[in-house]
């Protein structure tokens, strides 16, 4: 009941303010000041008609920047080398064609298709500046004229999706000064897989870091190093690594050995005074408390004692290990006698 009370009242009110709004306009246009900005909105509206026909008939030069999209590449290649993201292409035309460009979107976009410009054996493909004055033209109606582009060519390579594993080594010299040792050189990560043409992936067999030059070094080094390839049809996945190169300083150890013979007959004992030397060696760190007494010999070659009248023989560590340097001994020298072993003699 209240509602179709609410519905007659606005439908009796729709005529009222109909009515009003036709006083107002009366009203309003018996005003001179009124009559008067109607027929100046009139004509202006005129001129900027005229104004709009008249520009729209001349010729003028725009520039546009379509996107490039290469496509129907095969699954079993690989883009390594894209095409620009856009091209910036001039046109020439009436003032009317050319805002319908840009309100319609056309030359938004030019497809390359991969099928029709093949890559070589190497890998690369390009579109010339003919060829791609075509693919413009194409897209433009018969009037519009095509004054600049940006690039005369356009151009892209790609390599086999089967890749290959491949280590990456190191161009260069590594050294520490006299005073550090490098305990380890190592590469992260120290293989990459390479995405490239057969004629290449065929004799590769890894990859090299850029010239590498450290001499003299007295601190651990992590660079970053950039793997470039030689063309631009390869790919290099990942195309960095870390170059670590550990270094810690020298310390000097020393140890008391025993004095042996070496290739003394069996009847033949020899005996030195001091029975045992001091051996003092550098070494890194790392490996100090790796080396004991167990690892050094301290001996006396017969042939040393063979023409020897003086009585004093000099001592020198056999095979010592490799990671210890700057070796002396104290003393260098020692006396010594010879004992024959009668029991062995008689033997």
């Amino acid at each position: 009941m209240h509602n179709s009370k609410k519905t007659y009242l606005m439908a009796s009110k729709a005529p009222q303010q109909l009515q009003s709004t036709k006083r107002f306009i009366r009203n309003f246009l018996r005003i001179n000041n009124s009559r008067e900005f109607l027929v100046f909105l009139f004509f202006l509206l005129v001129a900027f008609i005229f104004w709009y026909l008249t520009t729209m008939s001349n010729e003028y030069d725009m520039t546009y920047s379509p996107k490039i999209t290469l496509k129907n590449v095969p699954n079993k290649m690989i883009v390594t080398s894209p095409l620009p993201k856009n091209i910036e292409v001039t046109l020439k035309d009436k003032g009317d064609k050319l805002i319908e460009f840009k309100v319609r979107g056309k030359l938004k976009e030019i497809e390359i298709d991969y099928r029709q410009y093949t890559p070589n054996k190497m890998g690369h493909a390009a579109i010339y500046g003919a060829e791609l004055h075509r693919l413009i033209s194409a897209q433009l109606p018969p009037s519009t004229q095509i004054i600049a582009i940006s690039h005369d060519t356009l151009q892209y390579h790609v390599a086999s999706a089967h890749g290959k594993k491949v280590p990456v080594r190191i161009n260069g010299r590594i050294e520490a000064d006299n005073q550090h040792e490098i305990e380890r050189i190592n590469l992260f990560p120290d293989s990459i897989t390479v995405y490239a043409p057969s004629v290449y992936l065929d004799t590769l067999t890894a990859v090299y870091t850029p010239r590498i030059q450290h001499i003299g070094i007295s601190d651990s080094i992590n660079e970053t190093k950039t793997l470039t390839p030689k063309n631009k049809s390869i790919l290099y996945d990942p195309s960095e690594t870390i170059l670590h190169v550990a270094v810690s300083p020298y310390v000097t150890k020393s140890l008391d050995i025993p004095i042996t013979g070496y290739l003394f007959p069996y009847e033949i004992s020899l005996k030195t005074f001091p029975s045992k030397a001091r051996v003092s060696f550098r070494v890194s760190l790392e490996d100090f408390d790796k080396i004991s007494e167990k690892d050094l010999t301290l001996q006396v070659h017969y042939t040393q004692i063979q023409d020897n009248r003086s009585g004093k023989v000099a001592l020198h560590v056999a095979n010592p290990p490799a990671n210890i340097s700057n070796i002396k001994i104290e003393p260098s020298e020692v006396d010594y006698l010879l004992e024959v072993n009668a029991l062995r003699s008689e033997l």
